[in-house]
């Protein structure tokens, strides 16, 4: 599963850079036609699918009296959702620097169960998600490439339910926060519409799963990971109101 979603995000990658070659090879070859550059200044609104995995494989795993041995989880799975955001270009003076802020919310379907030989159940679970990050990029014509990273928040459900011993009902589905960092790549069709190729590692920090008797699942011998995950996703963007540059 995460060879195929790298092998997304490799032939998204490929593929953008492509087209962006071979619209600059187009220009090239009709040097007395003019043509408008893009300016990637503007709002824009767009969707997005794509695909995350658990940046540890043993969240939850237990090996002590009471349950086990148990080697983990690593929740993984489809998303898609929507962002928003503005790009301003040529701050300080330099044409090919863009600046801008993005915001996004996915819904997630990143799920792991698992048991083990006493019957004792595993969940975890990445149930929703969202960014909010600044976006640093270098763009060339028609092609953007960006550095991005923030604010990350999500809900995450941590399960474990043990036969033996107490018998406890380990659970935890708390709003969490945390940090994203990332980077991609962007092509102009035209000024309206562009289409994006990213990878984010978003981390949103460990959350204990906690029984009313036994206590938190770390307390009783648990492994507790930070909830983390490596996401790629596409996606389309449509800038609305972007103005059209003069004529080159």
């Amino acid at each position: 599963m995460k060879k195929f979603y790298a092998g997304l995000l490799g032939v998204a990658l490929t593929s953008a850079l492509a087209i962006s070659a071979n619209a600059a090879d187009l220009y090239g070859g009709y040097k007395d036609v003019p043509y408008a550059a893009v300016n990637w200044t503007g709002f824009y609104v767009g969707v997005n699918v794509g695909g995350a995995w658990g940046a540890e494989s043993d969240q939850l795993a237990c090996n002590n009296l009471n349950c086990g041995p148990f080697g983990g989880l690593s929740p993984s799975g489809a998303f898609g959702g929507v962002q928003i955001g503005y790009n301003r270009q040529g701050l300080f003076g330099i044409a090919p620097l863009v600046l801008g802020l993005e915001a996004d919310i996915q819904g997630s379907a990143a799920y792991a169960q698992g048991s083990d030989a006493l019957g004792d159940v595993y969940r975890s679970k990445l149930q929703e998600f969202g960014t909010v990050r600044g976006r640093a990029g270098y763009a060339i014509d028609r092609t953007l490439l960006y550095f991005t990273g923030g604010f990350a928040y999500g809900n995450v459900h941590n399960e474990a339910i043990t036969t033996a011993g107490a018998g406890a009902d380990f659970l935890a589905e708390p709003a969490a926060t945390g940090y994203v960092i990332g980077g991609g790549v962007e092509y102009r069709f035209n000024r309206w519409v562009s289409f994006k190729a990213e990878y984010q590692f978003i981390d949103l920090g460990k959350n204990d799963p906690v029984d009313p008797v036994a206590g938190s699942y770390t307390a009783s011998g648990g492994t507790l990971r930070d909830d983390a995950y490596h996401t790629v996703r596409v996606g389309l963007n449509y800038f609305p109101f972007t103005a059209q540059e003069p004529l080159k």
